[in-house]
């Protein structure tokens, strides 16, 4: 049996395509990768799918600045630019920013994606609501002031468990925000061993 080629694309998510879901992200990709030309790698079994992985979700409308997909392919062309390629078939708004040829047998990209960066601003100071949330299970590696106090920046760990969208849901339930509106999210990075700047 031969193996796939796996390669970790790296890519942002800006504009309206915020406000693809993530349930729609396989689709994206796959199409934008047949329509460059390239050889899929297919799952088995009775509907044979893309084989891609993702990174865990975000809420749709939070912009993503280096988020991940690995996809699975037969084979890349010898010279082939996978990057201008699928950056001319993706829809606006995405874009593959850097790419890396993955071993097979390395850990899922679930288990690399062990912390994720925010960047969070509203109109009031929230950093205080942030830490008590997310500290009743130690889930803040690092937390600092931004450049005025509606702004700061977190890095949290196990971005799938700890999801910034509970978050936000806790904020309107409990009345301190009245919808996704009054925050502006943006996770600029996620992976492992993430700090910040």
């Amino acid at each position: 049996m031969s193996m796939s080629i796996r390669i970790r694309i790296i890519y942002s998510k800006r504009n309206y395509a915020c406000f693809v879901p993530h349930v729609a992200l396989s689709a994206v990709f796959s199409r934008a990768a047949l329509r460059a030309g390239l050889n899929l790698t297919m799952t088995q079994g009775f509907s044979p799918r893309a084989k891609l992985s993702f990174c865990p979700e975000l809420p749709a409308g939070v912009i993503g600045l280096n988020e991940i997909v690995e996809m699975f392919f037969n084979d890349v062309p010898e010279n082939f630019n996978l990057i201008e390629s699928l950056n001319k078939f993706l829809p606006d708004g995405f874009k593959v920013r850097e790419i890396f040829y993955i071993d097979e047998n390395s850990p899922s990209l679930g288990k690399f994606c062990t912390s994720a960066m925010y960047y969070i601003k509203s109109e009031i100071n929230l950093m205080n609501n942030f830490q008590e949330f997310y500290n009743n299970n130690n889930a803040i590696l690092e937390i600092k002031n931004g450049d005025d106090d509606k702004y700061f920046k977190a890095v949290i760990k196990d971005p799938a468990q700890n999801g910034i969208g509970i978050w936000v849901k806790n904020l309107i339930s409990n009345k301190i925000i009245d919808g996704w509106q009054n925050i502006n999210i943006v996770r600029a990075k996620i992976g492992n061993n993430i700090k910040l700047n």
